[in-house]
């Protein structure tokens, strides 16, 4: 189905981060337990000019619900279920 008259043929993502187990695993409080970065990688095959799909790209990214959530802070409530 196009969008914006784009058709997308193929779409697949790479993801990839940084993040110092130090963290993770306790044994250094002074380094976040998170990661530094995460890189998205995009492969497309659309029937569009580069430019075109550059904006569709960046449409998409303003208009994630997941990109957004990880882009901001988002309070976070966590809490044992009572029986």
């Amino acid at each position: 189905m196009p969008w914006r008259g784009i058709t997308i043929r193929e779409l697949s993502t790479e993801l990839e981060g940084d993040i110092d187990v130090q963290g993770l695993l306790g044994l250094d409080d002074s380094v976040p337990v998170g990661y530094r970065e995460i890189r998205i990688k995009l492969h497309v095959k659309a029937d569009c000019t580069d430019a075109a799909l550059d904006d569709l790209i960046a449409y998409a990214q303003q208009h994630s619900p997941v990109c957004n959530t990880i882009c901001r802070p988002v309070p976070v409530v966590v809490e044992r279920a009572t029986r």
